[in-house]
């Protein structure tokens, strides 16, 4: 992106000076006038790097990731971000409440002989952990819980409050 203020401040004063008064003292004593906004416009021009960064990346997942690799993991870029866990739950009823349940797939009702195994799951498994999403961390990784965990604030969306930083 190209910035139309880009200053030199050194050939500024330079060229600014009369050439009579173009002296190696009076040269050094005005830049070290100048040095506070130097200091000013190194500050600034940060300052805006950062907010430009900042734009460019949402609250998307990729996004996301891109800036937890490009703080975390610049050189492998392992972190990757993937959604919380949920199982729908298969319900088996007792004979009394009279509710027949196909173990099957719906399409498959009556074409086959046996029905299709499913895998039942406890209650325990089939709830809702609370996690929005969890952030993956290779174990290779070191990093800042807290730092992390800003970073991640800060570019989440504010309805997926909860998630869970893990290592693999």
């Amino acid at each position: 992106m190209a910035t139309y203020y880009q200053m030199d401040f050194p050939d500024l004063v330079a060229n600014l000076v009369p050439v009579r008064l173009r002296k190696a003292i009076t040269l050094s004593w005005l830049q070290c006038l100048v040095q506070p906004v130097v200091e000013l416009y190194n500050k600034f021009t940060a300052f805006r790097d950062t907010n430009i960064y900042t734009l460019l990346h949402n609250s998307q997942v990729v996004f996301m990731e891109a800036a937890l690799n490009d703080v975390f993991d610049n050189f492998d870029r392992g972190i990757y971000i993937t959604d919380g866990s949920a199982v729908d739950p298969l319900f088996v009823y007792l004979n009394a409440e009279n509710l027949p349940l196909w173990l099957g797939l719906n399409s498959e009702a009556g074409t086959t002989f046996y029905p299709d195994p499913q895998w039942l799951f406890k209650g325990s498994e089939t709830t809702f952990h609370g996690y929005d999403f969890l952030v993956m961390v290779p174990a290779t990784v070191t990093y800042n819980h807290d730092q992390m965990n800003a970073l991640i604030d800060k570019y989440r969306l504010p309805s997926r409050s909860s998630y869970l930083v893990l290592t693999y």
